[in-house]
């Protein structure tokens, strides 16, 4: 028997979580001494993040559609200080949350050919980015280093406001996909639109889905 917290996705259900950490959010989330809740992931619920049965009445649909992923990775080289440094993006894991822009838009540009540009930014900044990110769409290798994603021991669900969870070091019962996904920092949809379920592909933003859909 262990406490150590775990996330089940439930077959066109919601995400069934044992003792779970704290929730965290734009807003505070109550979620009382429960050791085991249902999170939302149809979208449709009226008392989000947590389900309320809405996926039954909307019949809800729990499988990917692989055939529509952009799946493969995609890397992109520079020299940064006179290292070589590659960064790997992911798109099928990409949930639009523009950490990458926020903090060093000289190098993750989406109007630049290419939209990402090592040799434009400095290593701490690049470094900076990677660990931000909550989805792990993105890993750097610098120099002969392996890529990875620079995860840290935190754990926790966080509640993105119009947006997926945001989950590190918490244990996931299902399929990773997506080349080079992290285990311990991944997003899960929370709009029920992702064509990479459990997972978020970023199609609540483009759908400009929001917190008050039901």
């Amino acid at each position: 028997m262990t406490d150590a917290p775990k996330i089940t996705p439930l077959e066109n259900g919601p995400l069934m979580v044992e003792n779970p950490p704290d929730l965290t959010g734009a807003t505070p989330v109550e979620r009382g001494e429960a050791k085991k809740f249902a999170l939302c992931r149809c979208g449709a619920s009226a008392k989000k993040p947590f389900c309320d049965g809405s996926h039954a009445k909307i019949g809800f649909s729990s499988m990917p559609d692989s055939a529509k992923l952009r799946n493969k990775p995609l890397d992109y080289t520079g020299a940064v200080d006179g290292i070589a440094v590659t960064v790997s993006y992911t798109p099928v894991l990409c949930t639009h949350a523009a950490e990458c822009q926020a903090r060093a838009k000289a190098v993750f540009n989406p109007k630049a050919t290419p939209w990402i540009q090592p040799s434009n930014g400095k290593l701490e900044d690049i470094l900076d980015v990677i660990a931000a990110c909550p989805s792990g769409a993105l890993r750097v290798s610098v120099g002969p280093m392996t890529a990875h994603h620079m995860t840290t021991g935190e754990i926790g669900i966080a509640v993105e406001q119009n947006g997926p969870y945001h989950v590190k070091n918490v244990a996931l019962d299902a399929a990773f996909n997506g080349v080079g996904a992290s285990r311990t920092k991944y997003s899960l949809c929370r709009c029920g639109l992702s064509k990479n379920k459990p997972f978020c592909d970023g199609s609540h933003y483009d759908a400009n889905w929001s917190d008050q859909d039901a």
